[in-house]
């Protein structure tokens, strides 16, 4: 890993040195030269998304949320090779922000790979979420001088 940084170093082109030290520092989980690897393999062909994926898990792992999304936006202007797989993963941070856009990427990502059992979870919790608070459990209605109370059926 020593001898890739020294190359990087020497030379700025050399992407294949980044993508090979981006690969080891995400395994060692060393997220800061994985940002690092990220970022300078950008500066040189900011025109792949493998570097912007790996931006984003470094970035998700410092807790640079903001900056991760971003980076996962970026990876779907890209064209990505799975785009079920890159709008459930803006989705998860743009719900983790509390974001509204979070249900409209999983929908997408539900277009692409409508199996998709983590997406369809997601959606699920995230409709559940929103609808216990805007709609109550139990509808009161009153007729005449009498009030019932209608149970609301289980949402599946």
């Amino acid at each position: 890993m020593r001898l890739l940084e020294e190359l990087a170093s020497i030379d700025g082109d050399i992407t294949d040195a980044y993508l090979r030290l981006m690969q080891l520092s995400l395994e060692n989980e060393d997220w800061k030269a994985l940002r690092r690897n990220a970022e300078r393999y950008m500066a040189v062909n900011p025109l792949v998304a493998r570097p912007y994926e790996a931006l984003a898990v470094a970035c998700s792992a410092l807790g640079d949320t903001e900056r991760a999304i971003k980076a996962r936006q970026t990876v779907l202007k890209l064209n990505p090779i799975d785009p079920a797989l890159a709008h459930y993963q803006l989705a998860r941070l743009l719900h983790d922000e509390g974001s509204p856009d979070a249900k409209r990427h999983l929908l997408q990502a539900l277009e692409e790979a409508p199996r998709y059992r983590e997406a369809q979870q997601l959606l699920l919790s995230l409709i559940k979420g929103s609808s216990s608070s805007a709609v109550p459990d139990t509808i009161e209605t009153s007729n005449d001088s009498t009030e019932k109370q209608v149970e609301l059926p289980e949402q599946p």
